[in-house]
């Protein structure tokens, strides 16, 4: 169950990049934070109002609130801003990192163990995955680009994609390190609905009290409801179900193995871009053999767990 859920984590955060991609198109200066974020904070609301909440536990309830502004706050404003600059594949190709972090800061927080036969896997994962960002780094001059903002429009090509990859380098440390917070706060506060909630509700806070700070929450409230950007809140629907699945795997895989399941978001990424996006994806043995490793991973490591 821990494969399958990991699994379903990675296609609704591919299926979540995707419309956030789409809905840039017409909105320059709008990643979608604020309303998926609502969107998130709502819909897992209204299913934990039905779940029993577990005993408080101060610590656990801490961990939870920290997993969820490290890593709906900054992973994924870092990974929105990525897809801005450099588009949705490449972006999600750099979440390999994701298993990495997990499992470094599983070793030193959580003792979880990785034994031979999980680590084969991840690094039959991590291979596929890392030849397929080789196979889909190149890619015809303009494609990926979105309406860009002012600040942006003002920059270099080279400049913005060079920026567009230090973000989605950083995306997968804050994914990783929230992984390793959830799955702590999860084991002194079992509930992964309510976690997933708890951790939706403080980045949604953070994220209004940046807005405020910054003195852009009026012209985001107004571009947002007046205005309703409906791929931002499919976006938000598919995150909320994707951190479920999320939450939901890690109470049968350590912290590193469901980042590491995550991790073929990717190849969700590359499927749905050629199938929306109409990239210019062609089918050729170098991608064969990225989905032969990335499945032959996943397989081995469902047989460790």
């Amino acid at each position: 169950m821990g494969v399958v859920l990991g699994l379903a984590a990675g296609f609704f955060f591919a299926a979540f990049t995707i419309l956030i991609r789409i809905g840039m198109r017409d909105r320059a200066a709008d990643d979608g934070m604020l309303m998926t974020v609502l969107v998130n904070t709502l819909c897992l609301g209204a299913v934990a109002l039905f779940m029993r909440w577990p005993p408080f536990d101060l610590a656990g309830v801490a961990a939870l609130l920290a997993g969820g502004v490290v890593g709906t706050v900054f992973g994924r404003a870092s990974n929105l801003r990525a897809v801005r600059r450099i588009g949705p594949t490449r972006t999600n190709a750099f979440l390999t990192g994701n298993p990495i972090v997990s499992a470094i800061g599983g070793w030193l927080v959580l003792d979880e163990a990785v034994s031979f036969g999980e680590a084969m896997g991840g690094v039959l994962v991590i291979a596929g995955l890392l030849r397929l960002i080789r196979r889909g780094s190149v890619v015809a001059t303009g494609q990926g680009q979105t309406t860009a903002a002012p600040a942006l429009a003002a920059q270099t090509a080279e400049r913005r994609t060079a920026v567009g990859y230090l973000y989605a380098a950083a995306a997968p440390v804050f994914f990783g390190l929230a992984f390793v917070a959830r799955k702590w706060g999860l084991a002194l506060f079992p509930g992964a609905v309510i976690g997933a909630f708890i951790g939706a509700a403080a980045a949604f806070v953070v994220v209004v009290a940046g807005d405020a700070l910054g003195g852009r929450i009026r012209e985001r409230l107004l571009h947002n409801f007046h205005d309703v950007p409906w791929l931002f809140v499919w976006a938000g629907i598919a995150s909320s179900a994707a951190l479920l699945a999320q939450f939901s795997a890690f109470a049968f895989a350590p912290a590193w193995v469901v980042g590491l399941l995550q991790g073929t978001q990717p190849l969700w990424t590359l499927g749905m871009g050629y199938l929306f996006l109409r990239q210019e994806e062609h089918i050729d043995a170098r991608l064969v053999t990225s989905i032969l490793l990335v499945v032959g991973g996943v397989v081995v490591i469902s047989l460790q767990i």
